[in-house]
């Protein structure tokens, strides 16, 4: 008993300091895999100097996951009571290097297997978008391309070129990507993956992922298509040959819809008149939502559809479309206008619009060759992702994670809006619109 008091008092000085120390601090933060200086202070609201201050022992050394880091109290007027007393100030550190707010002079690193057109395409654009950037900003953009084909051997023999480099276009192969992201974060670089859309990336806090999961897009798509479109009747159809796509969606509306203690109606795709009639509703507009994407079904849908109108023209009718229902426009168009459609989209490339001829002649001019008929297109896809990311860490530099979304935007096709899943988690494109074709015969962009 007597060693523990002893003890007791020989710890006494140390507790009380430790109490009195910790008292003067917001919290403790646990470093998480990936998190950088500047990550955690804008997570807690705090200067990097302020936290790099407060972790004197840890500045200098490489981030440590599971390690902790002291959190200061944000910088406060020297007269506030609730200023840190002397004995506990956090001990200056000398020549911290402030955050840089913009980057005059990037280094691009673009990885692509060139052996899929698709892939040139999508490169000639980003190269469009540099040169745009560097007449109308002056900014100087020393850019590396590589084709890194879709093996992983074939990226392990580029990993030692990727240094130095502020961000990268790239890979494609899903395969390739985790190596990629890992040596980015060693590096310290951004990297921006425009054909992945998988979760594998969630966990690397420098990525983005220009193409949002299936889950994660209709996800978002259903929670706007219900803030927008509110006390309606939402019919699904059922084809008997569902695809991913469409049932994530079909998944996605009834989840909501059942929050909201509201129940989709279910129609058989064959059903006769009668199962149609009952599905419906007379006194509230139909939003009509298919479990498969296929054209094929559309066309059923839009037979069954026809014919109910003649018998029941009372009957207000909407059809919720699908993406890649933009490449038959050509020959939808007059149904899509007839049934007061709704497709739910990232992008949307008008042909007819003055601005966008001119970027299909630009490229013409220097490539000669024509852009792409297929939705979307490449090129106009690495113009827009190029010009989102080169103007504006060249602009934002170091603050760009924090002030991403005053990035100005002009895009011939994609527009961006990337968020965070969580602290510490990659960013992911969550643009959604809604392309409508009114019965008037024109076209809306619902954002």
């Amino acid at each position: 008993m007597k060693r523990i008091l002893i003890l007791l008092y020989c710890l006494l000085p140390i507790l009380l300091y430790g109490q009195s120390t910790l008292s003067a601090l917001d919290n403790m933060h646990q470093v998480a895999r990936g998190e950088t200086w500047e990550i955690i202070a804008y997570d807690h609201g705090v200067s990097v100097a302020e936290l790099q201050a407060a972790n004197p022992d840890v500045f200098g050394k490489k981030l440590k996951k599971g390690s902790w880091l002291i959190i200061p109290k944000a910088s406060q007027p020297a007269n506030s009571q609730d200023s840190l007393p002397s004995s506990s100030s956090p001990k200056p550190t000398p020549n911290l290097s402030p955050a840089r707010t913009s980057i005059p002079n990037l280094k691009v690193g673009i990885l692509l297997p060139f052996a899929d057109g698709k892939m040139v395409e999508f490169y000639r654009g980003l190269l469009m978008a540099a040169d745009s950037i560097r007449k109308d900003a002056k900014v100087n953009l020393d850019i590396h391309a590589w084709d890194c084909g879709t093996s992983v051997s074939q990226i392990e023999a580029l990993l030692s070129q990727l240094s130095g480099l502020d961000i990268i276009f790239g890979p494609a192969s899903s395969s390739q990507m985790p190596i990629v992201a890992e040596n980015c974060r060693e590096q310290g670089t951004r990297l921006v993956l425009p054909f992945w859309n998988g979760q594998a990336s969630l966990d690397y806090p420098l990525v983005y992922s220009a193409t949002a999961p299936i889950g994660v897009f209709f996800d978002t798509a259903v929670k706007k298509m219900l803030s927008f479109f509110s006390n309606r009747n939402y019919v699904i159809v059922h084809t008997g040959n569902s695809d991913d796509r469409a049932a994530t969606l079909c998944e996605s509306l009834s989840k909501e819809l059942s929050l909201r203690s509201v129940l989709p109606r279910k129609l058989e795709l064959e059903g006769d008149e009668f199962a149609y009639e009952t599905a419906f509703n007379q006194f509230r507009e139909n939003m009509i939502v298919l479990d498969d994407s296929n054209i094929r079904s559309l066309n059923i849908l839009l037979s069954h559809l026809k014919d109910f109108r003649q018998k029941h023209p009372e009957y207000r009718l909407s059809l919720i479309g699908f993406p890649e229902w933009q490449n038959e426009t050509q020959w939808l168009l007059p149904d899509l206008y007839a049934f007061d459609s709704y497709i739910i989209s990232p992008y949307y490339y008008n042909v007819l619009d003055e601005r966008t001829k001119s970027f299909q002649r630009a490229y013409e001019k220097c490539f000669h060759t024509p852009i792409g008929h297929n939705n979307p297109r490449q090129a106009a896809y690495g113009f827009d992702l190029g010009c989102y990311f080169l103007s504006g860490i060249s602009s934002l530099g170091d603050t760009f994670e924090q002030n991403q979304g005053n990035v100005p935007q002009e895009p011939y096709q994609s527009p961006f809006r990337f968020e965070r899943s969580a602290t510490g988690m990659s960013f992911t494109n969550r643009f959604v619109q809604f392309i409508h074709y009114t019965p008037e015969g024109s076209i809306e962009l619902i954002r």
